[in-house]
């Protein structure tokens, strides 16, 4: 009885194994095929085809990627990383604009506010550069006018020179408000036509 066990034992094991046999065939680099009935060390960098006990295919084990490849399908994966990030990051953006403006009007509301500020700024500075400019016409004025009559006194040069300091500082400041209206004007031409983009999105679905 119990040899009749241990033969059938045996026997359910061989079954198994048999079941479970495969053919591994590969090309080698000199272009022979190669088959054998486990892993081919000739072909470790190669593409193998495995092949089940009936002869259909069980599955294609792909080449092992070369460094460049490697590097290429990490440059991938971290650009696929980056735009999802972006992607997350514009959608909280969107979120929050739609939470912050509920029409068009809104957006022009707070444009008209912020560049009211950066406009009463510039034109207080034009002013201030006018009157400083007169200062400088005249102190100029009066250093040709003290030429003629001899040496220029130390006062009337300091006051040209500051005259010429605050003219340059102002137009400076000047220039710097209005680059930032521009950029203002442009922050909101984007937050316009972003705002319209989701809209029209919303709208379609």
């Amino acid at each position: 009885m119990k040899g009749a066990v241990k033969t059938l034992v045996f026997l359910s094991l061989m079954q198994a194994a048999y079941a479970d046999a495969a053919i591994f065939m590969c090309r080698d680099a000199s272009g022979r095929t190669l088959t054998s009935d486990r892993p081919i060390p000739e072909c470790a960098d190669r593409a193998i085809r495995e092949y089940g006990n009936n002869g259909a295919v069980k599955r294609d084990i792909s080449a092992p990627l070369t460094a460049e490849q490697s590097r290429e399908k990490l440059l991938q994966e971290e650009k696929k990383k980056a735009e999802r990030l972006a992607a997350e990051e514009q959608k909280k953006a969107d979120r929050a604009l739609v939470s912050r403006y509920r029409s068009e009007d809104d957006i022009a509301q707070a444009r008209k506010r912020d560049t009211s500020v950066v406009s009463e700024q510039i034109a207080q500075q034009k002013k201030a550069l006018s009157n400083v400019d007169k200062e400088w016409k005249e102190a100029q004025a009066a250093v040709e006018a003290q030429k003629k009559r001899g040496p220029v006194s130390a006062g009337l040069q300091y006051k040209l020179e500051r005259a010429e300091q605050g003219a340059r500082d102002l137009k400076l400041r000047l220039h710097e408000s209005e680059v930032e209206l521009m950029r203002v004007d442009a922050k909101y031409d984007l937050t316009l036509l972003r705002y319209r983009e989701i809209s029209k999105t919303a709208s379609s679905r």
